[in-house]
């Protein structure tokens, strides 16, 4: 009598469990269509205004969020790696970047990157997004190409 119940208990919990974790978020699923499928370009790092050269489309500061992966530039190096979301919290995982030699030598790349080690959540509209750490200061600012 007590197997049954306890093998009950245990098929009645993992059958709950499956269908908490498959539930969407429609404020995440909102915030995830506005986030993915567009190249975000840098213009503030920790409130330092950064304009790019028009006629420059290399060595930009940017971001593309694909469904799981994360591309983009520091400025020089490619980075890569994955991130999630969950409401309006982000976490970046497995970052890489490459290591060349830049010809332009500046900060940028090294804020850039620091700025979004600190990333713990970001504010998306059509053509603005902030990455923000955790006491809620905007690190890094994008705007949609």
């Amino acid at each position: 009598m007590l197997k049954k119940i306890i093998i009950t208990t245990g098929i009645v919990s993992a059958l709950t469990m499956a269908g908490c974790a498959t539930m969407t978020n429609p404020s995440t699923d909102r915030n995830l269509a506005m986030l993915q499928n567009k190249s975000w370009l840098v213009t503030e790092i920790n409130g330092v205004e950064y304009k790019a050269n028009p006629a420059q489309t290399t060595n930009i500061p940017s971001l593309m969020f694909d469904n799981s992966a994360l591309s983009g530039s520091d400025g020089c190096n490619r980075i890569m790696g994955g991130y999630t979301v969950k409401g309006s919290q982000i976490a970046f995982t497995q970052l890489a970047k490459t290591q060349m030699a830049c010809l332009n030598a500046t900060d940028v790349p090294e804020k850039f990157s620091n700025a979004l080690e600190q990333t713990t959540s970001y504010k998306v509209s059509d053509k603005k997004l902030e990455l923000m750490n955790s006491d809620g200061k905007v690190v890094i600012q994008l705007k949609n190409k």
